[in-house]
């Protein structure tokens, strides 16, 4: 029971009795015999509040005072009053009677003003206060006991996450609501906290921490430094053993999203499996290891990665992109650092790459029958949007023909061996070998025209070509040479 003024004087044997009269209070606001008081300070300073709490009751026998004027008393009690004193009991007899100035000065400020009789001892007042502190403590502590018993219980259950955030709701008599990483409301008990603001900004510094909101709601986070896993909402205040019976639920509520986390892990190694069956044509048992997660119908399969050039590995925000609300119920898998969708919309894709920074290669519509051919589409579609940012489809890759592939460093790369033994003899020689290629490439092997773009002879342009296939080991006369060479002249088209 909450220890108040009116409590304190209904014990009869101190023989208190309320001397001030006080105002009449309608509606929700607390009766001033009914405040909480948290102990009782016997002082005769001027000014005791440094020495003070909230919540105290001052006894004075009134020495201060001495001939003080009215203006004195006045600002005695609003002082006191301001600061958060409960109430005032005067030792009637010890030096003088109660002044009327004091007694006018605390019904002003509604300030409950009783009188201590001379035989009453100001110390039987501060045990008998006590005394009922010690018991009140004594019994919130066997509260607490017994809410953390109930709530464990309650974890026991097939829900045991909600079960615990309602019994802890219960107990408390206070709203409770669970936050998951993602800053959404996973369970609510009671009237719904609107903290989400404050929730997400909480999370968005990965590091564990508690904190009031300016509404008065206390939250907590769940998780260890950089792996936050949620945060706990509850309306406040609340004192030692209401906090020690909700840190409780919040180590209850991280075992919980730890083993969800855990089973998260474990089923995105299962898809990540059944995509490397599908990957091998083998759609049966990736049905049987991922089950109706694979995605029957027509889907487009994406790849996601981190643009060229970010100092970010995807690893760091896997887990935010896998639980993204765009990717909710969707097949999602693991492909080294990447992270690989099948779905049969492609409107989660713009919504991702918005949100997290990434590029995101689509594949053309298909079938999980025809995954290895849509992961190489999509792979085509991400080296591209890698290099410019956001969401490119294959179709995109198709239109630009092959030099979409071109511009690959494995690419240059063959194209640069290919070519390397021309630049060399260019370059040891002087000659303009390359050129002389180039231009009889793109006149499709027509000796005149292109003899006439260098301004040589054809004989000596045909004596160019010559050696080319001497350098390259190549026969020219080959379509599919003369293709490759062209090919490798635009994949490094700074070659003179």
């Amino acid at each position: 029971m909450t220890i108040t003024v009116r409590r304190l004087l209904s014990r009869t044997d101190l023989g208190l009795h309320l001397i001030s009269r006080l105002p009449d209070l309608t509606g929700s606001e607390t009766h001033p015999l009914d405040r909480a008081i948290t102990w009782v300070a016997g002082t005769d300073l001027d000014d005791p509040t440094p020495f003070l709490a909230e919540g105290n009751v001052v006894l004075t026998t009134g020495r201060q005072f001495g001939e003080a004027a009215a203006d004195t008393y006045d600002a005695y009690v609003t002082r006191l009053a301001t600061f958060g004193i409960r109430a005032i009991g005067f030792a009637t007899g010890v030096i003088r009677d109660v002044p009327t100035e004091l007694l006018a000065a605390c019904e002003r400020e509604g300030l409950p003003l009783f009188d201590v009789p001379y035989r009453t001892p100001f110390i039987a007042i501060t045990r008998y206060v006590a005394d009922l502190v010690t018991a009140e403590a004594h019994g919130r502590s066997v509260w607490a006991a017994d809410a953390q018993r109930t709530i464990s219980g309650a974890a026991l259950r097939d829900d045991g996450l909600r079960s615990s955030i309602v019994e802890l709701s219960r107990q408390l008599n206070r709203a409770v609501t669970l936050f998951d990483a993602r800053g959404d409301a996973l369970h609510t008990a009671a009237d719904p906290l609107d903290v989400h603001a404050e929730v997400r900004t909480l999370l968005t510094r990965s590091i564990p921490a508690a904190m009031s909101t300016d509404d008065g709601v206390v939250l907590q986070t769940i998780g260890r430094g950089g792996e936050l896993r949620g945060v706990l909402a509850v309306e406040g205040p609340l004192d030692h053993p209401a906090q020690s019976v909700v840190s409780g639920v919040v180590a209850l509520a991280m075992m919980a999203l730890e083993r969800r986390r855990t089973l998260a892990e474990a089923s995105l190694s299962l898809r990540t499996g059944a995509l490397e069956c599908l990957r091998a044509g083998n759609v049966d048992l990736a049905r049987r290891l991922a089950g109706d997660s694979v995605p029957r119908g027509t889907i487009s399969i994406g790849v996601l990665a981190q643009p060229r050039g970010t100092q970010a590995r995807l690893d760091a925000p896997r887990d935010a992109v896998l639980s993204d609300p765009a990717l909710d119920g969707v097949f999602t898998a693991m492909d080294g650092s990447r992270i690989v969708v099948l779905a049969p919309e492609k409107t989660w894709a713009v919504a991702l790459s918005d949100r997290h920074g990434l590029a995101i290669g689509l594949s053309a519509p298909a079938t999980v029958d025809e995954a290895q051919e849509a992961l190489t589409q999509a792979d085509l579609a991400l080296s591209r949007a890698s290099r410019t940012g956001g969401v490119v489809h294959f179709n995109e890759v198709t239109d630009a023909g092959f030099a979409a592939v071109l511009n690959t460093d494995a690419a240059r790369a063959l194209a640069q061996a290919m070519l390397r033994p021309i630049v060399e003899h260019d370059d040891a020689h002087h000659t303009t070998l390359i050129d002389a290629l180039r231009a009889w490439l793109e006149l499709n092997g027509s000796w005149d025209p292109a003899a006439a773009r260098l301004g040589i002879h054809r004989h000596t342009l045909r004596k160019h070509i010559q050696k080319v296939g001497e350098l390259t080991g190549r026969d020219l006369t080959s379509a599919q040479t003369r293709a490759d060479l062209t090919l490798a002249l635009n994949a490094v088209p700074s070659v003179r």
